[in-house]
């Protein structure tokens, strides 16, 4: 399944305990294939319970068409694949986390 990743970057998303930023994207290669990732923070800085945050990738998956198009804010966009196997997974996570300073590595 193919869906769109719009490269939105620097731009902070405000909820109602915190917020999160991606900073930095990356693309590595694995069995042939590139993988595009997002490097940003999380933090949790008006919730009750005190404050928290990290750092951590987000991998919406496969390169399939690099900046397609761009959005009606002329924002690049590039269609990925999501990534489904457990293997690539780990394997995505082990190299995303030696080449990041991050907590976490979500997939889409």
């Amino acid at each position: 399944m193919s869906t769109d990743y719009t490269h939105d970057l620097k731009r902070e998303v405000r909820a109602i305990s915190g917020g999160y930023e991606l900073d930095t994207e990356g693309k590595i290669e694995v069995d042939g294939r590139e993988i595009l990732y997002a490097v940003g923070n999380a933090v949790v800085d008006s919730s009750c319970c005190g404050s928290w945050g990290c750092r951590y990738a987000l991998v919406p998956g496969y390169v399939l068409t690099w900046k397609y198009r761009e959005n009606e804010e002329g924002i690049p966009v590039t269609r990925v694949a999501r990534i489904t196997d457990e293997r690539v997974k780990e394997q995505v996570t082990k190299l995303i986390e030696a080449r990041e300073q991050v907590t976490q590595v979500r997939f889409w």
